[in-house]
């Protein structure tokens, strides 16, 4: 049946309705030929074909002619689906656009933030911190396994003889690992805000 309704789909409408007209037009006459040609001696003997075959003709097309209506019917509800998924995609496009938009605009003033922090530490704080801070070894240890998950042997977490690494440069890590702390969080916060915006545009197309 499945396959039978595709095949007809292919049909132009216009045509579709003709054809189906024809043959209850056909069916219809060949049944009432044969009810006629009962009273011709001559044609008799052919009234029991010209009724099947008027009748098989006849539930052809009434079979055609509803099913033309089942396909518009299906034909319609497909254009309306269609219709509310392109109105989907324009609003999912605009959706993405201002999303963007927005989290660029985020990540850029983390990143402005980070450099005047930066900045800050290379002009004044860091000079003030070096002057007035040495890191110790254990201090560098913690700092580098931390970086990779893990934790340092006891040796090393206990080491207090200096580092050589100047104070400054630690605490211009840390400003730049929060400013890519904070790039990740913008970049979450935009793609859940993403995620529930697509959800609820297209869960609208029922």
């Amino acid at each position: 049946m499945s396959q039978l309704g595709w095949m007809l789909g292919l049909i132009p409408d216009s045509f579709f309705v003709w054809i189906t007209y024809v043959l209850m037009i056909i069916g219809a006459g060949l049944y009432v030929a044969s009810k006629l040609v009962a009273w011709i001696p001559l044609m008799s003997q052919y009234k029991l074909p010209s009724e099947l075959i008027g009748v098989g003709v006849l539930m052809v097309g009434v079979y055609m002619f509803g099913s033309h209506g089942t396909e518009m019917l299906w034909r319609e509800r497909v254009r309306e689906l269609e219709a509310k998924v392109k109105i989907a995609e324009e609003k999912s496009q605009q959706v993405n656009t201002v999303i963007e938009t927005r989290v660029v605009t985020k990540i850029k003033v983390v990143k402005e933030n980070v450099y005047v922090n930066r900045e800050i530490i290379k002009e004044v704080a860091g000079k003030q911190l070096d002057a007035q801070c040495t890191l110790p070894q254990s201090t560098i240890s913690l700092h580098d396994s931390a970086s990779r998950n893990e934790v340092p042997q006891r040796a090393a977490a206990t080491d207090g003889t200096p580092s050589g690494v100047e104070a400054s440069r630690l605490l211009d890590r840390v400003v730049e690992n929060y400013g890519a702390c904070h790039e990740n969080a913008e970049k979450l916060k935009a793609w859940q805000e993403w995620y529930q915006d697509q959800k609820k545009i297209f869960e609208s197309v029922k």
